[in-house]
């Protein structure tokens, strides 16, 4: 009995020990939040938002939304008094306003991921540097990209390096900046 108790103790602090150690070494980066995360993507979304071009899509979305709410209000208090055509002509109103502001929605995602693209592009190889960097120095044996993941713990500062990829990027775009000035 006293063998059992003994073997049971030795393999459950085992396995508890192993457990500890199974984050040692591992990490976890979420790419997109990488990119959409520095200053400079901060930046240039701003200059994107107001830019003439994103203006004018905003302007006619919410003209097309306030044009939606307005006669999907009417219908409904007038329901009662219309006519099967006019319900049906303000129904197809309703419609067409919807199809014109979900096309002005795309419209804006596509200069927003256009924009996603091109910071990646120009910013992967600062991304593979600083990771390359910080993987050597915290002596990361494993790196996983967070969209391969079900799930972690994205407030462990141990296993969650984005935060700090982010940091290092910024002050790595900083000193480029500062470099090309000079």
């Amino acid at each position: 009995m006293k063998k059992i108790v003994f073997y049971t103790i030795l393999i459950a602090s085992s396995i508890f020990s192993i457990s500890l150690n199974a984050t040692e070494g591992i990490a976890v980066i979420d790419y997109r939040t990488v990119f959409l995360g520095t200053d400079l993507a901060r930046e240039r979304f701003e200059d994107l938002r107001e830019s003439s071009e994103y203006k004018t899509i905003s302007d006619e979305a919410q003209k097309k939304q306030e044009e939606l709410i307005s006669v999907s209000e009417e219908l409904q208090k007038e329901s009662k008094t219309l006519s099967d055509e006019e319900k049906a002509t303000m129904q197809k109103k309703a419609q067409t306003l919807y199809q014109d502001l979900q096309y002005a929605n795309q419209k804006a995602q596509a200069l927003e991921g256009e924009l996603l693209q091109k910071l990646e592009a120009e910013q992967t190889p600062n991304v593979q540097k600083v990771i390359n960097e910080l993987v050597k120095a915290k002596k990361i044996s494993l790196l996983f990209n967070s969209g391969a993941l079900l799930a972690f713990d994205t407030s462990n500062k141990a296993i969650n390096v984005t935060p700090e990829v982010i940091d290092l990027l910024n002050q790595a775009n900083k000193e480029s900046i500062e470099d090309k000035v000079k």
